[in-house]
């Protein structure tokens, strides 16, 4: 059947796992089709919907269904290994017709009990080994012993529970007698049991040695016939009771949930277009029960991980054992289980990030996409390169579900599509009650510095609101989009600095792992402290990251308890939960991060937020940089003055008079929307054209500067005027791999885009025959970000 695994001869020494794509009964032309050993599942592991979603992944960002395949199922569900040989115990050679090649395998089986198939290549020097194999498996003589190791393993607990024959209260009592005479720790042992789960209850046996109750007493009491002991899988999954009701909604949200359920009558998709903290998740929540209610399943879909552990706890206090969560941060077995789950059809709310998108839903009815604007959904290595948002539009048209995309400062194609009928838009212009938006006031570092009022990376006025806050028992937030100490050493003779050797980049200083490290590939090296070029001893420090704010507050405000949040203290499993948990509790006063504390956290108790320095958003060298600027300072100031307390928020910048700080300022969103969209279509960028980058790899810089020109000839043939480039990258090397890019711009027409997308498929495919780019790389990337 379509879906399920099988295992199949491959090469010349493997059996690999397959999953079945299609049935079909003509045999291929192009190749000599192998038989299949044996057929894995006993239920396909995929539906077809998810089959069909997969080949429009494919389709759409032009790149192989098995790279789609490998991204969506879970690594315990997909098989490695390969076959073992063992002789049949009951096999019987009298009477067989034996191939020479045939009984050189038994014999061999004979000696060494087992064998792999490739061990047998090996040993044997037998070509076409699969021919024998399959053979000998027909005929009886041999066993494939695990032909495929699945990755997946149940976990596996030992329940304890008082013995049926010893639950009447006679029995019990009479036990109790001889245990206090001869044996007190199981008496104790068997108390607590019955005190703690009841006597027909039962518990896993690491719970019940937690209450002082040893080993060794439930051992004897299992000897004796007391206590039963069972082993039996147990979910990795952790479900948590509801506690609560919904509270009811206010005006404004009532009026923006009926719009929502007007729209989904249009079926249509739904852009919420509300300012922060107006209580949009307070929406979501209603229209989840709504749908769980109706024994349906919701896919919630979040940019960051980091979000999801404040955004849980909150909605499993709502919907408790109907909540499971799918991101990559689980473990492979947690992930099978989820999986699982999703695949019974039960009503669940899934919450996740972009991988969620590929979990098999059985009846979704709604999906929400959280802070649809964020670049975090769109995949960028490896393959398939797809954006979350989007593939969810067209998941939610596939499968006739509802979708909810939800924001505080929309991406400028959504926007854009609200208001050219392909969306349907719906405000919430007030904070959730009455709170008002922050203030926000914008610090002219030149002048400070001019002026001598600035402390090190501080302004005297960011430094003073932070103690004044402190002072008041509130806390404050102090965002950069920079991680490490310095993102740059450099020599102050003759401008050197130390560049990573496999990529194109700057090395970042890493002050408490005393190390300087690229972000890029990962190479580390020791701390500099002499110029490679002209052995002067002068390197400075140039720019800052995290570490560095961290260090630098607490020379000017050392009574703060200071913490980073940013991918360095945030990679270990829970490790982001624990973060957030403290600075909810009020256990830190200032929390330092980059862009995660910009992604829909709520915390109460902030009053002050520092943006430290709005000049690298705005100067980033990319169309979008003016509206990510906007996004993102928007977003961060969006965490201050969360309740009753106006908030108030600083913007470092040496350009106070940039036409994006005015608009965030003036919270004018409109205003920022109208002037890109003037220029986007001026210049033919989204949403006006589609994008695809088309990136050319080459290990040799000379080579690929020789194939980048071949590579625009072509494509010129086949794109004009439309085509860009070759164009050197901002960083032109990683992982010892030069790159060169192009850029097709293509009108904005689904038929267009289809046709564009054949043509540039086949010319790379022409490419790809040409013996100049044998040793290299080309990756289309479609819609890229």
């Amino acid at each position: 059947m379509i879906g399920k695994r099988v295992s199949v001869p491959f090469g010349k020494s493997k059996v690999m796992a397959g999953l079945i794509y299609t049935i079909g009964n003509t045999p291929p032309t192009q190749y000599q089709a192998r038989y299949i050993f044996d057929i894995i599942d006993n239920e396909p592991i995929v539906n077809e919907d998810q089959l069909s979603f997969w080949q429009w992944i494919s389709s759409y960002y032009m790149t192989s269904i098995g790279l789609v395949y490998n991204a969506a199922m879970p690594a315990g569900l997909k098989m490695e290994g390969e076959s073992k040989m063992i002789l049949h115990p009951e096999f019987d050679q009298s009477g067989q017709v034996l191939d020479p090649k045939e009984l050189l395998i038994i014999e061999s089986l004979r000696v060494s009990m087992e064998l792999t198939i490739s061990q047998a290549v090996s040993l044997l020097k037998i070509n076409q080994i699969h021919k024998y194999v399959k053979s000998l498996y027909l005929k009886g003589a041999i066993l494939l012993k695990e032909d495929i190791n699945e990755v997946y393993k149940p976990k596996m607990v030992n329940y304890i529970s008082i013995h049926v024959d010893a639950q009447n209260d006679k029995h019990l009592n009479l036990l109790f007698d001889e245990l206090e005479k001869r044996a007190k720790k199981q008496l104790m042992a068997l108390m607590t049991f019955i005190a703690k789960y009841s006597i027909t209850g039962e518990a896993e046996k690491t719970e019940l040695v937690k209450h002082d109750v040893t080993n060794a007493a439930i051992n004897a009491l299992i000897d004796k016939g007391v206590f039963s002991q069972e082993n039996r899988a147990k979910s990795r999954i952790q479900f948590v009771d509801k506690i609560k009701d919904l509270e009811d909604l206010r005006s404004e949200q009532q009026e923006a949930y009926h719009k929502i359920q007007v729209a989904f009558v249009e079926q249509k998709p739904v852009l919420l277009f509300g300012v922060t903290s107006s209580g949009k998740t307070h929406v979501y929540s209603h229209l989840i029960k709504e749908n769980l209610d109706k024994g349906k399943q919701v896919l919630y879909l979040l940019p960051e991980i980091v979000l999801t552990s404040q955004l849980i706890e909150r909605l499993q206090q709502y919907f408790g054992e109907q909540l499971v969560v799918s991101h990559s941060r689980f473990s492979t077995n947690e992930r099978v289980e989820v999986y699982q789950a999703i695949q019974s059809g039960k009503p669940l709310l899934v919450i996740g990030t972009r991988s969620a998108i590929f979990q098999p839903f059985k009846n979704l009815s709604l999906i929400i996409v959280d802070e649809e604007h964020e670049n975090s959904f769109k995949q960028h290595e490896p393959a398939p390169r797809f954006h979350a948002r989007d593939a969810a539009l067209y998941l939610a048209a596939k499968k006739k579900a509802n979708i909810l995309l939800g924001t505080a400062t929309p991406a400028i194609e959504s926007y854009y599509n609200s208001q050219h009928d392909k969306y349907i838009l719906v405000k919430l212009t007030k904070r959730y009650d009455n709170s008002i938006l922050p203030k926000i006031e914008v610090v002219d570092m030149q002048l400070q510095k001019k002026q001598k009022r600035s402390k090190g990376i501080f302004s005297d006025t960011l430094l003073e609101a932070i103690s004044s806050a402190k002072a008041k028992g509130k806390q404050a937030i102090l965002f950069q989009n920079k991680k490490g100490y310095v993102p740059v050493l450099e020599c102050n003779v003759c401008a050197w600095t130390p560049k990573c050797q496999n990529c194109d980049i700057s090395l970042t200083y890493y002050k408490y792992q005393d190390n300087l490290r690229c972000h890029y590939c990962g190479f580390t090296q020791p701390v500099v402290n002499q110029c490679a070029t002209c052995n002067n001893k002068g390197i400075e420090l140039i720019g800052y990251g995290t570490e560095r704010i961290e260090d630098e507050l607490a020379l000017y405000l050392p009574d703060l308890k200071v913490k980073r949040m940013d991918y360095n203290t945030t990679r270990l499993k829970n490790s982001h939960t624990k973060l957030i948990q403290e600075f909810a509790a009020g256990k830190i006063d200032v929390l330092i991060g980059t862009q995660m504390v910009a992604k829909g956290l709520d915390f109460e108790n902030v009053s002050t937020v520092g943006i430290l320095n709005a000049d690298h958003l705005i100067n980033f060298p990319d169309f979008r940089a003016n509206e990510r600027a906007f996004q993102l300072i928007t977003q961060v100031a969006g965490r201050a003055g969360r309740r009753k307390e106006q908030g108030m928020v600083y913007i470092q910048t040496s350009k106070p008079d940039h036409f994006v700080i005015d608009q965030i300022v003036q919270n004018d969103f409109l205003g920022m929307y109208e002037k890109e969209l003037i220029e986007r279509q001026d210049y033919n960028y989204p949403p006006f054209h589609r994008l695809i980058k088309i990136t050319l790899k080459h290990k040799d810089a000379l080579h690929l500067y020789k194939i980048g020109q071949l590579t625009k000839n072509h494509l010129i043939s086949f794109f004009g005027a439309s085509l860009l480039g070759p164009e050197k990258p901002y960083v032109s090397k990683i992982r010892n791999w030069y790159l060169l890019h192009f850029v097709l711009k293509i009108e904005n027409n689904g038929s267009i885009l289809k046709e564009q997308k054949y043509k540039l498929k086949a010319a790379i495919a022409q490419l790809d025959k040409q013996k100049d780019f044998s040793q290299a790389r080309i990756i289309v990337d479609v819609d890229p970000i």
